[in-house]
């Protein structure tokens, strides 16, 4: 049996909101092998903490529902979140050619 690729999973804690219709998003997947990947999906349900999305992995592998961590969804139109990880820049005497 071949296996399956893992992703980090969110469990949702609270009253789940429904939308009458999916809204669409592009969400971070945090695969078991340390590697992100941003996906176009559908969010279908959330809680203040977790966003269920629907899904497709693969052209032909159909589709799935998983949930994932808030702040890894975001609107299309939605500028990429800010690594609050990375160092800053500010202060920094390095110019930005135009």
């Amino acid at each position: 049996m071949p296996s399956v690729p893992r992703i980090a999973r969110a469990v949702p804690k609270g009253p789940v909101t429904r939308p009458g219709k999916g809204i669409p998003v592009i969400a971070r997947l945090r695969w078991a092998n340390g590697q992100d990947v941003d996906v176009q999906a559908v969010a279908i349900a959330w809680t203040s903490e977790a966003v269920e999305i629907e899904w497709e992995q693969s052209a032909g592998a159909g589709r799935r529902q998983d949930w994932v961590p808030a702040p890894h969804v975001r609107r299309p139109e939605a500028p990429e979140p800010v690594n609050t990880d990375a160092p800053s820049t500010r202060g920094s005497s390095a110019r930005v050619r135009r």
